[in-house]
């Protein structure tokens, strides 16, 4: 019975390896504008659940006054796609902004439940009260060097008769420190600006981002960006911000990238392993007890 249960703790243990792993989890920075005023800005949150609908689930539990009940997502029954249908306590359809753009977009074509999610991402949510008037979706990206941070503003516009994505960038907009509430200066004609590096920055009261080299938003890694996805199917597309037809997710074991996969791995193996563990645990005593009525039978 010992060397049964050595060997159980033993698997216990290598199965709880990739758990570890993926419970460290990440820091994303957060940003949250309701009717172009921000409610939070460049906030750090940490995140267990490595997507986009994990890092804004921990981001309303971290800073939004009721928690998690100020958000709402799932899959929509008329479109039969994940989409988000309340973000802030706001019941409207948010822009998601991951980086270098929203999603929806060719650099980041997939919904938020399997848009993975890593340590410095930088994700700004905007999201609109009044129908009538939407939401800016204003992407970040960063360059630190020499002391000094190039930030880029790009503004995002949604064709609502195509349900595509077009983008010029944000210029003349306002950048304030957010630590010392200082006005640097605006948005170029091509929308950047230079400014000290160290303090988040936001611009135009929508967007904002750390310009102390933690952000992952850069413009490299903008364009690094995957190539646009396949041409959009015949039957219209749903009427909200960042949505993908759900025939062009991939919700297979290894979709939303490695770390989605890793959790889903996890799932699986401790499904797996609850059974051999039984067995392993049974076939041993079965042993010891056939080995003790064998010395018995010999006495």
């Amino acid at each position: 019975m010992k060397k049964t249960l050595t060997l159980a703790v033993a698997v216990i243990l290598l199965a709880m390896v990739p758990a570890a792993a993926w419970a460290s989890g990440a820091t994303v920075y957060v940003t949250v504008s309701v009717d172009g005023k921000l409610e939070i800005a460049a906030e750090p949150v940490q995140v267990t659940e490595l997507t986009v609908d994990g890092a804004i689930k921990a981001a309303h539990a971290a800073f939004f006054p009721e928690g998690e009940s100020g958000y709402a997502a799932g899959i929509d029954p008329m479109w039969n796609m994940f989409m988000i249908s309340k973000v802030w306590g706001v019941a409207q359809i948010p822009f998601v902004i991951l980086n270098s753009g929203p999603l929806g977009s060719p650099s980041n074509p997939g919904t938020a439940d399997v848009t993975p999610v890593k340590d410095g991402d930088n994700l700004i949510i905007s999201v609109s009260s009044n129908p009538a008037v939407p939401a800016e979706a204003i992407s970040l990206t960063v360059s630190v060097a020499d002391g000094e941070a190039n930030v880029t503003a790009t503004n995002w516009i949604l064709d609502i008769m195509t349900f595509s994505y077009s983008s010029v960038p944000y210029a003349n907009q306002e950048v304030v420190d957010l630590a010392t509430g200082e006005v640097l200066g605006t948005t170029d004609a091509e929308g950047s600006i230079t400014v000290p590096a160290g303090n988040a920055v936001a611009v135009g009261g929508v967007a904002a981002i750390p310009t102390d080299g933690s952000s992952a938003s850069t413009p490299d890694a903008a364009a690094a960006s995957p190539p646009p996805p396949p041409a959009a199917p015949a039957f219209p597309a749903p009427a909200g911000p960042g949505s993908t037809p759900a025939e062009d997710v991939d919700y297979s074991l290894f979709s939303g990238g490695k770390d989605v996969a890793l959790i889903r791995i996890v799932v699986l193996g401790i499904i797996l392993f609850v059974p051999a563990l039984l067995v392993v645990i049974i076939g041993g005593n079965k042993a010891e007890k056939e080995a003790e009525e064998r010395g018995r039978h010999f006495l």
